[in-house]
């Protein structure tokens, strides 16, 4: 009797988690990493920067996981490569460009690298805005909504906010990877 109520339990349980993972199984992963991205920007930051950059960090998780939930893209995989391709392949600013970024935008109080991922998310928004529309215009006019043309960006900039980090040390890594496979030295 014991045993079969065990059983039970164990069953259900392992049911549970495996039909939990099938279907949230993108959701979980970001939950992964933003607990990750929190305790790197409390842990990496100076005691100034701690609540503004935890700040960032949980609306860039929680404006991610929203977009994704109620646009319905939390398994399309162009989603999740088209951040991946904007963060690794577009925009690169120096040490200097960066302090006069911030002094520009008069955003002294936010550190220079979460300066640094709003805009290159606003740069690759624009980018994704700009062939959406085109792409919406030429050929999927009569097939999709136009509010797509708001969907994708909001989705694209909220996601490269929140996934930069990953994505760079996945850069990095495939970056190393090639590097060593054609023995080049660094």
């Amino acid at each position: 009797m014991i045993v079969e109520r065990i059983e039970y339990i164990v069953n259900t349980t392992t049911r549970f988690i495996v039909d939990l993972w099938v279907r949230q199984w993108p959701l979980l992963l970001l939950t992964l990493w933003a607990v990750q991205d929190v305790w790197l920007s409390l842990e990496l930051t100076g005691t100034a920067d701690v609540v503004t950059n935890t700040a960032i960090a949980i609306t860039s998780f929680a404006g991610t996981v929203a977009c994704l939930k109620i646009f319905r893209f939390e398994r399309s995989f162009w989603m999740y490569a088209q951040v991946f391709i904007g963060v690794g392949a577009t925009f690169f600013f120096t040490n200097v460009e960066l302090t006069q970024l911030t002094s520009v935008l008069h955003q002294d109080s936010f550190d220079e690298i979460w300066v640094y991922r709003i805009v290159e998310a606003a740069l690759w928004t624009g980018v994704v805005a700009l062939l959406s529309a085109g792409l919406y215009f030429l050929r999927f006019r009569h097939r999709v909504s136009p509010s797509i043309l708001i969907k994708i960006p909001l989705t694209t900039f909220v996601m490269c906010l929140f996934l930069q980090p990953i994505s760079m040390f996945i850069w990095f890594d495939l970056m190393m990877l090639a590097y060593g496979i054609m023995g080049i030295r660094l």
